[in-house]
């Protein structure tokens, strides 16, 4: 090590990683082989309590420990030779191959022992754990880097020489939403004037992705009780977090599932106590989860009416891996009695036995049961009555029962057709093979066709299948007829009405885009009449910006949406119309990288005046002197937000003299079209100059103008 090389404080402590319980030596840094003079190999396998023992705070002599520093943290460590150093202890919980395990600071106390003049002190600079997993971060009292191990640029991407006293590097590090999260730990670190402490939080790696990663604390104080510097080592989490937000969100689900159904569900344990419950047992029995939770199952039995050998008679087939249903009668919280119907099972929840009940409320089922006549009355009432056309078939497809309704729709009566194969009579001769074959199946079938009724009258129908299956073949069959004759007269003038609809927004497309082409003609006879420079460029500045609106409306026109414009070919027509225009000027090149999006007219405007200010403005100002130019303009989409961005090789823009956008109408219009994109803007004038917005994309137009008839 060189004079002038200076070696850390951290770098010169030993480290030790021990078991989680025993503390048994599991591995060491080459800092505690130095000052112990034991080999690794020979210290691998200790206790490390049996290296030395605690000592009083007021025995420690000249180090004038504080108070916060607990008393069973300070020890004596002897090395092999017998002599004894003073260290403060400090453990941190971490993994080491796989396993729990402790890594214990030794923070040297003994000055001798760190001082590097000694001569004594062959320590490198880099000490690090043989095969040490964590990175190695030492921070000041104001988050400036110290130390960067190889492995926490390996983590995160920086090089040491980034971070090192980088007076910024924190804010960039630490992700924004997390960094109140940090600066409140490090203040409860120094109001309870903890020696360590671990954390876990999101850093953004050079690269720009967000890792989730638990860093272990080792925290030392002046005399003034403040934070002096902070030993750190990191450890990237992310696939842990991940699995346990997985684990979370299936426990949620898992926990959503069984509150969503409405039975009544609880467990048993061996004792007849109700240990867990779901929603559908308080909705049924009108108890509440603190009110059930603890009490045994016959407090929603009802009294009087529970067989007790049918319960122990349940429990012992259950125990023998049967699943067990019943009937019986329960009662609410009300007083309410009511039949259920009850299937238990055994299972298992927290590593204990329990049964798995499963409780119905079968009012209803027994309600209709002993309704079921009066509803068969019912259902014929129905068939009758219905004003759809209901015929059942026999399995030759003969008709064997029609209702008034497919009377009245058809024409036909009842006995005229009884008897007939109901193909033979309303289905026209083109469709008949494809009616037999749906009456044939065996699924409810749905179909939109053409019928004949008896007086030879083609109607609308929506016809509906439906087989009455027994033992797997077809009985029945039902045909259910829906005149839709009135609906298809409807939307077929619906349709006709939609293209004309079309045509008319086509046209105003186009003539919205010739009324701007006459005032730019109205502009450049204007400028014609004027004498002013100024005057004339003002007026050839708003020409070019009628004209990139009036370019959206001739796009608009073309397109097949009628409602959404395709940026590649916009942009593109749009630059090389202003490279025309500003043919006077520095020959420029033009290079594009635009990706096959459409915006919505709302967007697409705002961007093709940001477009044209930024490249009418490049052609201007930036290749002043410059015997050619080159312009790039870019249009990427990731995800639903898109980015535009217009670049340059000019002579750039001097921070200092970059537009006053209250005072230059160019810079007015861009700041005023991003806010209305919600859009954030950046300008960088570091190389050249280049324009950036990023901005949502809005969903396209769904309207049925983009069910466009063809014309």
């Amino acid at each position: 090590m060189t004079d002038n090389q200076e070696i850390g404080f951290f770098d010169t402590q030993p480290m030790f990683v021990c078991d989680q319980i025993e503390l048994t030596i599991l591995d060491v840094n080459r800092v505690a082989e130095h000052v112990l003079g034991f080999t690794r190999k020979e210290l691998i396998g200790k206790g490390l309590l049996d290296l030395g023992k605690r000592v009083h705070v007021e025995t420690v002599g000249h180090n004038k420990l504080q108070s916060h520093v607990g008393f069973d943290s300070i020890w004596e460590l002897k090395g092999k030779s017998g002599k004894g150093f003073t260290v403060q202890l400090a453990a941190h919980l971490m993994n080491y191959k796989g396993k729990p395990a402790r890594l214990v600071i030794a923070h040297l106390l003994d000055k001798e022992v760190m001082n590097p003049d000694s001569g004594s002190n062959p320590i490198s600079s880099q000490v690090e754990l043989q095969d040490f997993p964590f990175g190695e971060i030492e921070w000041n009292a104001d988050h400036l880097v110290f130390r960067w191990s190889k492995k926490a640029e390996s983590i995160f991407g920086y090089a040491e020489e980034e971070v090192m006293l980088n007076k910024d590097f924190f804010d960039q590090f630490v992700h924004p939403e997390d960094q109140q999260q940090v600066q409140a730990f490090f203040k409860h670190a120094v109001e309870k004037k903890l020696s360590s402490s671990n954390i876990v939080n999101r850093n953004i790696t050079k690269s720009g992705k967000v890792i989730y990663c638990e860093w272990y604390n080792s925290i030392l104080y002046d005399q003034q009780g403040n934070i002096a510097s902070t030993y750190s080592i990191v450890q990237d989490v992310t696939e842990r977090e991940k699995a346990t937000r997985e684990a979370q969100n299936s426990m949620i689900s898992y926990r959503d599932l069984f509150n969503s159904i409405s039975d009544s569900i609880y467990l048993l344990n061996e004792d007849g106590e109700i240990i867990e419950m779901n929603h559908g047992l308080e909705k049924t029995y009108g108890y509440t989860r603190k009110e059930v939770l603890g009490e045994r199952f016959s407090k929603l039995n009802a009294p009087g009416k529970v067989d007790v050998q049918q319960v122990l008679d349940t429990k012992s087939l259950v125990d023998q891996g049967e699943s067990v249903q019943f009937e019986g009668w329960a009662r609410k919280k009300n007083g309410e009695v009511f039949p259920t119907e009850t299937l238990v099972n055994l299972g298992s929840y927290n590593n204990q036995k329990v049964y798995i009940v499963i409780e119905r409320d079968i009012s209803d089922r027994n309600d209709a049961q002993q309704s079921l006549k009066h509803r068969e009355q019912l259902f014929r009432e129905l068939f009758n009555s219905s004003p759809i056309g209901i015929a059942l078939l026999n399995k030759h497809r003969e008709i064997e029962l029609v209702n008034a309704g497919f009377q009245e729709l058809f024409g036909y009566k009842f006995e005229e057709i009884k008897g007939l194969e109901l193909d033979k009579v309303i289905v026209p001769e083109p469709d008949k093979e494809h009616a037999y074959e749906l009456s044939k199946t065996t699924s409810v079938v749905e179909f939109t066709g053409k019928r004949k009724t008896k007086s030879g009258k083609m109607i609308d129908v929506i016809i509906y299948g439906i087989p009455v299956v027994v033992d797997g073949k077809t009985v029945a069959v039902y045909g259910i007829y829906v005149d839709i004759t009135d609906r298809e007269n409807t939307e077929r003038k619906m349709r006709d009405s939609l293209k004309e609809k079309e045509v008319l927004l086509a046209e105003i497309h186009h003539r919205v885009k010739n009324n701007l082409a006459v005032i730019t003609g109205l502009l450049e006879l204007q400028a014609f009449r004027l004498q002013s420079e100024i005057a004339k460029k003002a007026i050839k500045d708003s020409q070019m910006r009628v004209n990139s609106i009036a370019l959206v409306h001739e796009k608009l026109y073309q397109s097949e949406s009628l409602s959404n414009v395709q940026v590649q070919e916009y942009f593109v027509e749009l630059s090389e119309i202003i490279k025309s225009a500003m043919s006077n000027t520095t020959p420029v090149n033009i290079h594009y990288e635009l990706e096959e999006i459409e915006l919505p007219v709302t967007h697409a405007i705002p961007c093709g005046l940001i477009l044209n200010e930024i490249v009418t403005n490049s052609f201007k100002h930036a290749f002043s002197g410059r015997e050619e130019g080159e312009i790039w303009v870019s249009f990427k989409q990731q995800g639903d937000m898109v980015e535009l961005r217009v670049a340059d090789n000019g002579i750039g823009v001097d921070p200092g003299l970059v537009p006053d956008r209250k005072k230059s109408l160019g810079m007015t219009l861009i700041h005023t079209l991003s806010r209305q994109l919600n859009a954030q803007f950046k300008m960088d004038t570091t190389s050249g100059t280049a324009y950036t917005l990023i901005f949502k994309k809005r969903k396209l137009n769904s309207s049925f103008l983009n069910q466009r008839v063809i014309r």
